[in-house]
């Protein structure tokens, strides 16, 4: 996938707006409309400033705006929004010549359809999107020329046998001269991961997620890992919050597999030595869904970054016998190992192993591969090859991380399902047939002993 010479920053800049000469009168009337033309309508609540001029306004639920008493002269406007920032714009600016015949104002983003034409061959479909930004490099932030950039995702659909099949799907494009780069057809409203590299200098690959729009930037660092001088590394500080803004103590935050820390008390984080370029974050909570978040990190420097984590949605009590969908009871367990479906094992079998994962491997058509502070799960599947089972702790959706955390004394009982088929139907997916296993992990808190 190629670029077209005619860069999105050209039409993403300083606009100017024509408008008739200045007038002799002091005290002009400037009135005007924010519009994103990506949806196709005004923009409500944002902010425009005249440069020059303290005070902002707001517009309405029209998108329009007005300021008083302007003095003829030359400004530029600019407007901020909140959706201009989740795409990658910092604002919308446009240059106008105010006087008494001045007309409307407009500060609008470019069509979705005139981005396309800048960026991408032939027409845009209506399910594709497009993910732009810049290279840069870590040491110094020049823009770097002919890197590589990969862009993935992952779908699922149904084959010819009526199964749910997940797919694999891979873009690529290169930056130019700028360090610019644009990647077309990417899908709208779906997650995907960002890779950039040229020689030994490359980012973690990012994880993106989800966001209503066809149109979304994000900038990369890329540096090299093999840093050998500790002093050219940089530090990522940061704090840890619930969606109310109460900190969460003991969260693990990976990344890349080669460095790790836990918040404590406050939800304070502390990396050391990282090397320099867009690093992924990864973390891991029981009771949290799994998160992943980036820094740019520079050399010599210390960055600072703030996540929020979402708590997990417990199941209504209807599914279950006790009184919190994170707990079941010794006789469900038991019950369940009668019928001899899957492995299961209790407290008695579990502490005799101390370490948690290493106990793991004992069974069957459980594959375990370790590496530092990793670890990741695979059964065989229908097709002939492998697949990674669900994981659940206490009944709430979980990762691979999670039960590095857990000491074997404080787990009750597991339960491995090698076999879709075989899963509880309490705790099968509701939204589609499953494919693959699950390891069910009760901790002594979700298992009850009645």
């Amino acid at each position: 996938m190629t670029m077209r010479s005619l860069s999105l920053w050209a039409l993403l800049g300083v606009g100017t707006i024509p408008v008739a000469a200045p007038g002799q009168h002091v005290g002009v009337a400037v009135r005007g409309i924010v519009f994103d033309s990506i949806r196709g309508r005004p923009l409500q609540n944002a902010s425009v400033t005249i440069a020059g001029r303290p005070q902002p306004t707001t517009t309405n639920a029209r998108g329009q705006f007005t300021f008083d008493n302007v003095p003829p002269g030359v400004y530029t406007l600019t407007a901020h929004h909140a959706m201009l920032d989740s795409i990658g714009l910092s604002g919308l600016a446009a240059k106008a010549t105010i006087g008494q015949n001045t007309g409307e104002i407009r500060l609008a983003l470019p069509s979705f359809s005139t981005l396309w034409r800048v960026s991408c061959p032939g027409r845009p479909p209506r399910d594709s999107g497009i993910v732009f930004g810049t290279i840069q490099g870590a040491d110094g932030g020049k823009p770097i020329a002919n890197a590589a950039i990969d862009l993935f995702w992952t779908d699922l659909d149904v084959d010819k046998q009526r199964r749910i099949v997940a797919r694999r799907w891979h873009l690529n494009t290169s930056s130019n001269d700028r360090g610019e780069y644009a990647v077309c057809g990417v899908p709208p409203e779906a997650p995907f991961q960002l890779f950039a590299n040229k020689g030994k200098s490359a980012s973690d690959t990012i994880t993106i997620a989800t966001a209503p729009t066809r149109f979304r930037r994000r900038d990369l660092f890329i540096g090299s890992k093999d840093v050998a001088d500790s002093g050219r590394r940089g530090t990522i500080v940061g704090t840890v919050t619930d969606t109310t803004g109460q900190p969460i103590a003991n969260v693990r935050i990976v990344i890349d597999s080669s460095s790790d820390a836990k918040t404590d008390a406050t939800g304070h984080f502390v990396i050391r030595g990282v090397a320099p370029g867009t690093r992924q974050l990864a973390l891991f909570a029981i009771g949290i869904v799994p998160t992943y978040a980036s820094a740019d990190v520079l050399p010599k420097d210390t960055v600072v970054v703030s996540i929020q984590l979402r708590k997990v949605v417990q199941l209504a009590g209807m599914r279950t016998n006790a009184a919190s969908a994170a707990r079941i009871f010794a006789t469900e367990f038991n019950e369940r190992r009668r019928l001899g479906f899957g492995y299961l094992r209790d407290s008695v079998e579990i502490a005799k192993h101390a370490d948690f994962v290493s106990f793991l491997r004992e069974f069957p058509g459980l594959q375990v591969k370790q590496g530092g502070t990793t670890v990741a799960f695979a059964v065989p599947d229908v097709q002939g090859g492998t697949c990674a089972p669900d994981i659940v702790i206490d009944g709430a959706p979980a990762g691979p991380g999670h039960l590095i955390d857990l000491r074997s004394n404080e787990v009750g009982a597991i339960e491995f399902y090698p076999r879709a088929a075989h899963i509880p139907a309490r705790f099968a997916p509701a939204a589609f047939t499953p494919q693959c296993g699950m390891i069910l992990v009760w901790t002594k808190y979700g298992l009850s002993n009645r």
